[in-house]
């Protein structure tokens, strides 16, 4: 018997989660399903705290991101498209956790909730159209959606933390000089 919350889905992932052993049919499949399906993809979401398939979604992530990103943007930006979507998805979720203080439940799973879609975007944030398209539908429409599904707040506090992180984020860029 397996141990309380741990099944052979948690393990290898959930019905809505990255599968581990089908890396490449199931990074297509989680990209349609976020693409078409948000709220089912949210409300299928492990509520647990197992990192291992959104860590490696967003560690597999990087490799479209990378070729992508040195298509549009050259060497060095893919380089760290590489490295990147691991320790941004940690900083971001605790921004976003912040705004969900005292809700179900706790950091891991707003991690989880944040892993996918930032997973989604970071692709497509190189291209030159399609990037900020991108960025308005993963900040306005599925971090809000996951963020009240999963951690289970009202639709309004989602909207408005992620608004805010958007906000905070953009300006942090702004101002870096990377405009």
């Amino acid at each position: 018997m397996a141990k309380r919350g741990y099944t052979r889905d948690t393990i290898r992932g959930g019905a809505s989660e990255w599968d581990v052993s089908r890396p490449l049919s199931s990074y297509a499949r989680t990209l349609a399903t976020l693409l078409v399906h948000p709220v089912r993809f949210f409300e299928l979401l492990p509520r647990i705290s197992d990192v291992r398939a959104p860590g490696l979604f967003l560690v597999f992530s990087g490799l479209p991101a990378a070729i992508l990103w040195l298509i549009f943007l050259g060497l060095y930006p893919a380089l760290v498209a590489l490295i990147l979507p691991l320790p941004l998805s940690f900083l971001l979720a605790g921004l976003y956790h912040i705004g969900v203080l005292g809700s179900r439940f706790g950091y891991v799973v707003t991690w989880r909730v944040l892993s996918y879609p930032l997973g989604f975007f970071l692709p497509f944030a190189a291209v030159p159209v399609l990037g900020p398209l991108v960025a308005a539908y993963f900040g306005l429409v599925l971090v809000p959606i996951g963020l009240t599904k999963v951690q289970e707040v009202a639709a309004w506090r989602g909207v408005l933390v992620c608004a805010t992180v958007g906000v905070l984020s953009g300006a942090a860029y702004y101002f870096s000089g990377l405009t």
